[in-house]
C-alpha cells in the first residue's frame, strides 16, 4: 500500500510511541488511525471511517475538534490509556509536508496540567513510584498539582497496602528490573493489589542514568543530606524514576519542583485502611462518592480549590502535634468571635482561583494572558485577606498570621 507523507509521518511517530494513543494533529482536528481509531470510536462514541475507502485494505480513522480535547481526553486517559499528542511544529501554509512532533504523552497524574482548570478539584493528581531490594518496599509519590514529593520505605507489604490506599494515586511505575525482570513473591503480590484491588494503571519502567547524578543535579545541590535521601540508594531510584518518568512524558524540565521529603515517624496519626473505609472520611461505597455521605463531603465548605485539597489531605493526616492543633483551633475560635471579619474573608476567598494549577502551566511553559489575569486577580484578593485580618482581627489572630 502506498502512503501519503502524512500517513508515513504518522506511522514514524507511532513505533516511536508504541504504547500511546496517539493524538495526530491535521489542521483543526486530531486524527486517530488503525487500531488508536477503533479504541477511541468504542470508548468516544465518536464515527469510526476510512482514510482512503476506495484501496484494498482501507485505514480505520477517527477524529475529535482540537478544540473539544478537554471533552475527550479524559475519557480515554481514565480508561487507562496514554495519549501522546502530536502537534503542527511547522507553518501549514508552507508548500511542503507539515511537520509533526509529540510534544508530550498524557497519562492520569498529569491530565490536570492540560488545559485551565482554575476551580475544579475531584481527587489528588498522584503519581506513585516503586521499587523493591531484599524485603523492602521503596517509594517516592508527588502530586503534580501541588508539588507534594514524598520518598519513604516499607517492610511490611500490608503498610505499604494502607499506604496507597490513603495515597489513592492515579498511576503507578514499577522499576521493570525487580518488578518485571527479576521479580520476587512478595513484588507479585503487590503488583496484584495494585491491579485486582485498586485497578490503577501501571507502567514499567527504568532509569536511563545515574539516579544520585540525576536528583543532585536537578535540585542544584552537591548531596541529598539536606533533604535525608543521603545513603538511601533505592529511595533515590524509585525518585529519580518518577522525575525522569514525568520529565521524559512531559518533554519539560521540571525545574519547579523544588523539595522531596523522606518520612519515616509521622508526625500525623496514622489511619489505616479499615478506619478510612469503616468512617466514610473520604469516599462512601454506597454513594460511590467521595461529597455524598461522608466526612469530608460534610465539612467541605471551602471557598478554592486549594482549600479543597488541604481539606482532604487533612482528614487523612490528622495532625498530632498538640501546638498544631492549639494554634489551629485559636485560629478558628478568633474567626468565630467576630462574624464580620469571617464574612470578609470568605467573599475574598470566594474570588480566589487554583493559584497551582496556573503556577504549573507558567512553569511549563502553557501559560496565556487568561492565566496570567487570573493570577494576578488571585493575588490581589489573598492581599485583601491579609490587610482584613490587619485591621479588623483581633492581636490574636495578628500574631497567628504573621
Amino acid at each position: 500500500m502506498t502512503l501519503t507523507p502524512a500517513m508515513k509521518q504518522f506511522y514514524e511517530l507511532k513505533q516511536k510511541y508504541s504504547d500511546s494513543l496517539l493524538f495526530f494533529r491535521m489542521g483543526d482536528f486530531y486524527e486517530l488511525f488503525d487500531e488508536d481509531a477503533k479504541i477511541a470510536h468504542k470508548i468516544l462514541w465518536i464515527a469510526l471511517t476510512t482514510r482512503n475507502k476506495n484501496a484494498q485494505n482501507p485505514i480505520p480513522l477517527a477524529g475529535i475538534p482540537f478544540h473539544a480535547k478537554e471533552k475527550y481526553l479524559p475519557l480515554l486517559v481514565n480508561a487507562g490509556y496514554k495519549v501522546a499528542i502530536a502537534e503542527q511544529v511547522s507553518d501549514p501554509k508552507l508548500k511542503w509536508i507539515v511537520k509533526r512532533e509529540v510534544v508530550r504523552i498524557v497519562t492520569p497524574a498529569t491530565l490536570e496540567l492540560e488545559w485551565e482548570n482554575y476551580d475544579s478539584w475531584e481527587s489528588p493528581n498522584t503519581l506513585l513510584s516503586l521499587t523493591y531490594k531484599k524485603g523492602i518496599f521503596w517509594l517516592s509519590s508527588l502530586d503534580i498539582s501541588t508539588h507534594k514529593w514524598i520518598s519513604s520505605e516499607y517492610t511490611k507489604k500490608e503498610k505499604l497496602q494502607e499506604y496507597i490506599y490513603k495515597l489513592q494515586p492515579k498511576e503507578v511505575i514499577l522499576e521493570r528490573e525487580s518488578f518485571q525482570e527479576n521479580i520476587s513473591d512478595e513484588a507479585k503480590k503487590v503488583i496484584e493489589i495494585l491491579q485486582k484491588k485498586y485497578h490503577l494503571n501501571i507502567y514499567y519502567y527504568q532509569v536511563s542514568q545515574d539516579s544520585y547524578t540525576y536528583l543532585t543535579s536537578h535540585f542544584k545541590i552537591k548531596n541529598l543530606s539536606a533533604f535525608w535521601l543521603e545513603g538511601k540508594t533505592q529511595a533515590i531510584q524509585a525518585s529519580s524514576q518518577l522525575l525522569e518518568y514525568i520529565e521524559k512524558n512531559q518533554q519539560e524540565n521540571l525545574s519547579f519542583l523544588k523539595q522531596i521529603t523522606y518520612t519515616q515517624a509521622s508526625e500525623y496519626m496514622e489511619l489505616d485502611e479499615a478506619t478510612i473505609k469503616n468512617l466514610d472520611l473520604v469516599y462512601n461505597f454506597m454513594t460511590k462518592s467521595a461529597k455524598v455521605w461522608t466526612l469530608y463531603g460534610t465539612l467541605n465548605k471551602t471557598k478554592t480549590s486549594m482549600g479543597n485539597k488541604y481539606l482532604y489531605d487533612q482528614i487523612l493526616h490528622p495532625l498530632q502535634s498538640k501546638q498544631d492543633i492549639d494554634m489551629r483551633l485559636n485560629f478558628i475560635q478568633e474567626c468565630i468571635k467576630n462574624p464580620p471579619l469571617l464574612d470578609g474573608i470568605r467573599k475574598e476567598l470566594s474570588w480566589i482561583g487554583n493559584i497551582d494549577a496556573v503556577l504549573n502551566r507558567i512553569a511549563l511553559g502553557r501559560a496565556n494572558a487568561r492565566d496570567m489575569i487570573h493570577l494576578k486577580n488571585s493575588l490581589i484578593h489573598i492581599q485583601s485577606v491579609y490587610k482584613l485580618i490587619e485591621q479588623k482581627g483581633s492581636p490574636t489572630l495578628q500574631k497567628i498570621i504573621s
